[in-house]
This record gives structure tokens, C-alpha cells and sequence, in this order.
């Protein structure tokens, strides 16, 4: 399932693909309208058709899009939800399998957005209005884009009696951090994932949080790659704890075994021995 890093990955593809090109046709999948809800894959059609790209941004797991419409600006969220991708072709080439909506672009270029399970969101912003979209204006600050703030970070965790690694999925929290990052991040600071938030010293969170991003920036160092494969698609495993159980941590003179445990419905992979 793609978190931060996959997202960040494919908003620079799409910044080599996308800026200052010109869409020159769009087709959409008529069986992929839930992933153009409210709107319908006929009016995103529309919207997008003689449309030029200025811009690809990135906040969390959410990518905007920006384009140049006649006088005006037109905004796209994409979100890649479980199992989206966003690939480039060639002209006359093939779509890719599971493909729901193709950008034909005026350099002969193809974009496409293949997603199987259609989880993933494509909806136009009037007017690239992002600040005022409602699914950003809930989301916490997004922790690749500077330092995080450890008062705030304090302040939210001391308000919450979830355990720490659920707390880290509340993108209210930290926007983009999912569950592999939440469970790396608790192991890479030596924290107990079962631990409630309030509980957490100043130390600690200030641990959490360099942890949170050594995991995030660990994660996009390993996808300097043509296509990503996730890590459900049969993809290799490169993390610590994720996906481990049963194997000896990774962390020096432990010793421990990782073992697997179910918090709020989600795996979450830790050693019992050196995360306290």
C-alpha cells in the first residue's frame, strides 16, 4: 500500500512527465466511477481536455495537480489509495492492466493511472483552490516538508489515550505516515508500540519524531525505480520490523525476535525486548 515515500515518488514522476505539457486527450475507464466520485469520468474528461500542467505538488498522501484552463486554473487531487500507480507509455503502446484513465499528451507522450482494487480518488479543485479542499484542511503537517514541530507533536499525543503506533495512523497527527512507517518508526525509536501517547517524556516524542522521518526518508531512498511494485504486489521487503515476524531484530545486540500483534484492526510488527 503506498504511504508517504510511493506518493512522493510519484509526484517527481509526474513533475518529468507532466510539467508545461499539454493534454491533448483523456480517456477514462466508464467502469472506474467510484474513483471519480462526486464527479463523473465524463465531466474529469472534460475538464482536463487542451488543459496544461504548471504544477505537481505533494501533502501526505495526497497529490495536487495544477493546470492552466483557458484563463483560468483547474485543480486535480489524485490519491493512490491501495493499490494506485501512475505509469508512463509510449504512443500506441498498450494501456497497462488495470488502467482507468489515460493523458494523452502533446509531446506523443502517455500517462496513465492503473489502480485493480479502485480505492484510489481522482477529483477535479475548482480554481486549484487546494487550502480550502476539505480532505487537506484536515490533515496534520506533512513531516518531509521541514522539521517537525515537537510542541504540537507533544500537545497531540498528551490529548489521546490511543497507543502511540495507532496514533501515528491519525493523518490529523503527521499527514502521509501509514502502517508500515508507524510500526518502523515506534521500533527505530525503541518505543513500545502499546504505549499510549500521553504517556510518552519530552525525549521521547523528540525520538519519535527524528525516527518517524529516518523511516520516511529510508523508505523513498529504495525507489529510485521505473515502476513501483508495493510491498503486497510480491515487492521486495527492505524494512526493519514490517512484515518480519519471527526474525531476529535488526537492531545491534538485541537479540530479540520481531513478533506480530493486531492494533485497531492493523498488523503491527515490533521486538519486545529492545522497544520498552
Amino acid at each position: 500500500m503506498p504511504e508517504l515515500p510511493e506518493v512522493e515518488w510519484a509526484a517527481r514522476q509526474l513533475r518529468r512527465w507532466l510539467i508545461g505539457r499539454r493534454v491533448v486527450a483523456v480517456a477514462c475507464d466508464p467502469k472506474a466511477r467510484r474513483l471519480f466520485r462526486p464527479g463523473s469520468p465524463a465531466a474529469f474528461a472534460r475538464a482536463l481536455r487542451g488543459a496544461r500542467v504548471a504544477a505537481v505538488a505533494r501533502h501526505g498522501k495526497q497529490l495536487l495537480l495544477t493546470l492552466r484552463a483557458g484563463r483560468g486554473r483547474l485543480g486535480v487531487n489524485a490519491h493512490l489509495g491501495m493499490t494506485g500507480k501512475w505509469l508512463r507509455g509510449e504512443a500506441g503502446s498498450p494501456p497497462p492492466a488495470h488502467s482507468r484513465l489515460t493523458l494523452t499528451l502533446d509531446d506523443g507522450g502517455r500517462v496513465d493511472y492503473a489502480d485493480p482494487r479502485m480505492f484510489g480518488r481522482l477529483r477535479l479543485v475548482p480554481g486549484a483552490r487546494f487550502e480550502a479542499w476539505p480532505d487537506l484542511a484536515a490533515l496534520g503537517p506533512d513531516p518531509m516538508a521541514g522539521p517537525i514541530d515537537l510542541g504540537r507533536l507533544s500537545a497531540r499525543l498528551r490529548a489521546t489515550r490511543r497507543p502511540v503506533k495507532v496514533a501515528l495512523l491519525d493523518q490529523a497527527l503527521l499527514a502521509g505516515v501509514g502502517n508500515i512507517h508507524a510500526a518502523e518508526a515506534c521500533w527505530r525509536a525503541r518505543l513500545d508500540p502499546r504505549r499510549r501517547g500521553a504517556a510518552l517524556s519530552a525525549g521521547e516524542v523528540a525520538r519519535l519524531a527524528r525516527a518517524v522521518r529516518a523511516s520516511l526518508r529510508f523508505g523513498l531512498a529504495g525507489l529510485e525505480v521505473a515502476e513501483l511494485v508495493y510491498l503486497e504486489e510480491g515487492g521486495e521487503n527492505p524494512f526493519h520490523v514490517y512484515g518480519r515476524e519471527g526474525a531476529r531484530c535488526r537492531h545491534p545486540g538485541c537479540g530479540g525476535a520481531v513478533e506480530r500483534l493486531v492494533q485497531a484492526g492493523r498488523a503491527t510488527f515490533w521486538c519486545r525486548r529492545c522497544q520498552e
